[in-house]
């Protein structure tokens, strides 16, 4: 169980936390455990690793039929296999658990992700563009690699406008296992306004601890969507002799 915010509840076998010292429920069924005996938490199903102090099981204990157990201080970025045993009096110790609880710790914010693409899919010029471009496309696709920035599915990209984190564009986006397996995930900004510059930058923000990756590098564009004026003809003018000017 994972007690610290922003989200609590049960981890999962395989899951991510940002508690460093997660409640680990032990089950004694079967186990013909007596007050007095000891339960010692592993990282792996051997006892070279032992995760926190061993506990001593108490009557509740016993007549609860479980314990609840800490793994002392968990490593930020470590993945840990959880096993337990069951040591008596005369200190024998039991086999590893039948099954363990594999999760890994994250207390610290995403890497900060980057810009690599944005384009325009609005006729009549579609494309690639350049940071710093001219486009019509008042929601164009922005190509963020996740590449180096320890990114999971679940966490959430978030597009501003600026390296501040005031003024967001768009909503919002829920990584994919799929985002996460091509390395990159591809959002846009909700609508953008005619005549306006935008400094686009993205963020990620972990669904584990809720803290948020610093602001990638700006990728600046100018919406333009309305068409020129018509121009007038004032004049043709004739330059070929023998007789020119004015016609």
């Amino acid at each position: 169980t994972d007690n610290t915010s922003p989200v609590t509840g049960l981890v999962t076998s395989g899951g991510y936390t940002n508690d460093t010292s997660p409640i680990v429920k032990v089950s004694l069924t079967g186990t013909n455990a007596v007050a007095g005996n000891t339960i010692q938490l592993y990282n792996g199903t051997g006892t070279t690793s032992q995760l926190g102090s061993t506990y001593t099981l108490t009557s509740a204990d016993i007549s609860n039929g479980y314990a609840n157990v800490q793994p002392g201080t968990l490593s930020d970025g470590a993945t840990y296999t959880i096993t337990a045993r069951v040591t008596d009096a005369a200190g024998n110790q039991s086999a590893v658990s039948s099954n363990s609880s594999v999760l890994t710790v994250e207390t610290s914010a995403p890497n900060t992700p980057s810009i690599t693409s944005v384009t325009d899919n609005t006729a009549p010029v579609t494309g690639a563009l350049t940071s710093g471009a001219y486009t019509n496309d008042t929601s164009p696709v922005i190509k963020v690699s996740l590449t180096g920035t320890k990114a999971i599915a679940g966490d959430t990209v978030q597009l501003y406008n600026g390296t501040g984190t005031t003024s967001q564009l768009g909503s919002s986006y829920t990584l994919t296992s799929t985002d996460i397996t091509n390395g990159y995930a591809t959002v846009q900004p909700g609508t953008l306004l005619n005549g306006s510059t935008y400094n686009i930058t993205s963020r990620i923000t972990s669904t584990v601890d809720g803290l948020q990756s610093n602001a990638s590098s700006a990728f600046t564009v100018i919406v333009d969507t309305v068409a020129p004026n018509a121009p007038s003809i004032t004049s043709v003018t004739d330059n070929t002799t023998p007789v020119t000017g004015l016609v």
